[in-house]
């Protein structure tokens, strides 16, 4: 009987933790790192891995896949590029894991949620065509109480998505905020309250709730909310605020393009006054006019009949994109949104695309790589994205010179070249670009 389930051989080891690339085996049993080595002996299945580079699996901690986004096809476009983990739920738009349905718990990677704040407003009976309002005072309370009970079954924490709740009030924020600090591992994940020019005060807020709180905050996609002119001072105020002592994290995705929905608060009156850039800059995304550029009279029809549109909107700055997503402390995130298997690229390349950007910009294959394994790893508590014996076994084997992203605006759903082996738990998960029948992700909680 073979000692381990499975052996990748022959491989150049990328480890985040470590400033050169070595050769080695790995030995996998159980779902987990069993021993890495030079003279590992043969497996139930054994992987040649001569001349692929092998690192963690990547971490991508802020993704969608809650209704009404397409789950299946979601994160089996993260998989495909090698994402082993993901936090879903951002924005404000986590389910209460009461509601999550069954089907997840055998997900295709490994995926955690957070709990959206929108959706604790709707269980008090504050719907979307309400978000101009902020929750009254015996509201906050109801709010509160299931926010701890959410706590309690094993929530990843509050994700709060405040550009499409403007109105909220910062009493309301708060109230709920404070509770996550006295559970371990739990953090706030924040989408802003401002893009654009009044971006920095957006920022100032999160660092004043992290600070008045003792809540871990993440600012979602940053570079999408300041690539306007004012990344360089969100950096800056971002890393002052560490420096003292307060608790930040922050990601970002590398594309100069976001993606949302067309009847959200973002593109309420004033948007292309905001951004700069007129109305033929928004890409339609989704639905029957999928990849059309937007005009006045259809996007007032859109708005009106189809709000749940996707719309790509081409109107960031990429030279700020790319100062955010090489700061030493930014994680590489998909951001990933698909509806009806329409969307940005981001879902099936922003890892690859990612990393390539950070070695254009100088960095190591080892320092790139931490951008989307240790680093988001640490920022979520994750014993993930290290190669460690008794780690689980989540690893990805790609070829360093084909290693590249292929999704575009036009085809969103096209998956990565290079990438031979996604390995989930000790199982393969993908090869050569095949995802296996079987789901071998697992359900993640806090508990």
């Amino acid at each position: 009987m073979n000692q381990y389930d499975l052996v990748i051989k022959d491989a150049r080891l990328v480890d985040p933790e470590r400033s050169d690339i070595f050769c080695s085996s790995i030995g996998i049993k159980d779902g987990f790192i069993a021993e890495i080595g030079e003279d590992i002996h043969e497996g139930e299945r054994n992987i040649s891995a001569e001349g692929c580079f092998v690192c963690p699996g990547f971490i991508d901690t802020h993704m969608h896949d809650e209704d009404p986004y397409d789950p299946d096809t979601t994160q089996k476009a993260l998989l495909r590029q090698g994402v082993t983990t993901g936090i879903a739920g951002n924005c404000g738009s986590g389910p209460l894991l009461e509601k999550i349905a069954p089907s997840r718990s055998t997900p295709w990677i490994n995926i955690g949620y957070l709990t959206g704040h929108r959706s604790l407003r709707e269980e008090v009976g504050i719907p979307e065509e309400q978000r101009y309002r902020p929750a009254r005072e015996d509201e906050i309370s109801r709010m509160r109480a299931l926010l701890l009970s959410e706590l309690k079954k094993g929530s990843f924490g509050l994700s709060l998505g405040l550009e499409y709740a403007p109105n909220t009030s910062w009493e309301e924020i708060v109230a709920l905020s404070e509770l996550v600090p006295s559970f371990p591992c739990r953090w706030v994940s924040s989408h802003i309250r401002y893009d654009g020019p009044r971006c920095i005060e957006g920022v100032e807020e999160m660092v004043s709730l992290s600070e008045v709180t003792g809540a871990r905050v993440q600012l979602s996609h940053l570079g999408s909310m300041t690539a306007f002119g004012r990344s360089a001072e969100a950096l800056d105020i971002l890393h002052k605020a560490v420096s003292r002592g307060i608790d930040l994290t922050w990601d970002s995705y590398p594309y100069a393009a976001f993606c949302t929905f067309l009847g959200s608060a973002v593109f309420d009156p004033g948007f292309e006054e905001r951004f700069k850039k007129p109305i033929h800059a928004l890409e339609i995304g989704s639905g029957s006019n999928a990849g059309k550029r937007m005009d006045g009279e259809l996007f007032e029809k859109l708005r009106k009949e189809e709000p749940e549109t996707l719309i790509i909107a081409h109107v960031m700055n990429e030279e700020e994109m790319r100062l955010v997503q090489k700061d030493p402390r930014c994680a590489i995130a998909s951001d990933a949104i698909l509806l009806k298997g329409g969307g940005h690229p981001r879902a099936a390349g922003a890892f690859p695309r990612g990393i390539l950007w950070l070695r254009e910009e100088g960095l190591s294959w080892n320092e790139a790589i931490s951008h989307a394994t240790s680093i988001p790893a640490g920022m979520t508590w994750l014993e993930r994205g290290y190669l460690k014996p008794g780690t689980p076994a989540d690893l990805v084997v790609f070829d360093p010179l084909t290693f590249m992203d292929r999704a575009t605006f036009e085809k969103p759903l096209l998956p990565p070249e290079g990438i031979g082996y996604v390995i989930v738990n000790g199982q393969v998960a993908v090869e050569e670009g095949k995802v296996n029948e079987k789901p071998a992700g697992q359900f993640l909680t806090r508990i």
